[in-house]
């Protein structure tokens, strides 16, 4: 799309304005994701990822999220509630990569939630003593065909291959990735109306 456009505008085909120029614009921001996207994949699967690990309240790093995305949310006419048990037991984690799992997850999940839908966000701590965050968002349920693929690479659902909101295919794995450096785990659950996703990571054993 970017060179098409390019060598329109060289061949005087497009005009050279800011219109078209945007087009190419578009492209550019796109292609430097899905290179940033596979420069972390890579450095992930290689153990070459480095985590700066810090203590932090689980209720902060949910307030946080729901910080970062409420004028998102707002815009799409979307709501957001969260549900955090009271006294939880700090965790240690890179906060900076955590956050980009969540981020992740909660862009996606605005995409595919419909106007006057709702994103829930919940923190608990489950009978082995692990923090379990998840993430709801209302909307057509993840089919069984589909679940299993969800954090494959470059792996879109047909919904959002139509859609073609711009993402790299990428944002689920990394995801993944990020969540099993901090030895938790990621499942994608089935939900009559809607989809969760479900993160598991250890409490912090010293503070």
């Amino acid at each position: 799309v970017m060179r098409g456009h390019v060598e329109a505008m060289m061949d005087g085909v497009y005009p050279l304005d800011v219109e078209h120029l945007a087009v190419a614009y578009d492209q550019i921001l796109h292609l430097t994701r899905l290179i940033e996207d596979m420069r972390l994949l890579t450095k992930a699967e290689a153990g070459q990822l480095p985590l700066d690990k810090t203590i932090i309240e689980p209720q902060e790093l949910i307030t946080r999220a729901v910080q970062r995305f409420q004028p998102l949310a707002e815009d799409a006419q979307i709501t957001f509630e969260t549900d955090i048990a009271p006294n939880m037991p700090s965790i240690r984690i890179d906060v900076n990569r955590i956050q980009q799992a969540l981020d992740n997850l909660i862009a996606n999940a605005i995409r595919h939630t419909h106007p006057d839908g709702k994103i829930s966000l919940s923190g608990s701590v489950d009978k082995k003593g692990d923090l379990i965050l998840r993430i709801h968002n209302t909307g057509e349920p993840i089919p069984a065909n589909v679940i299993n693929h969800v954090f494959d690479r470059f792996w879109r659902a047909d919904d959002a291959r139509e859609r073609d909101a711009g993402g790299t295919g990428l944002g689920l794995a990394i995801t993944r990735l990020l969540v099993e450096l901090h030895d938790g785990s990621i499942n994608a659950l089935p939900t009559p109306d809607g989809a969760t996703f479900e993160i598991t990571l250890p409490i912090a054993t010293t503070v």
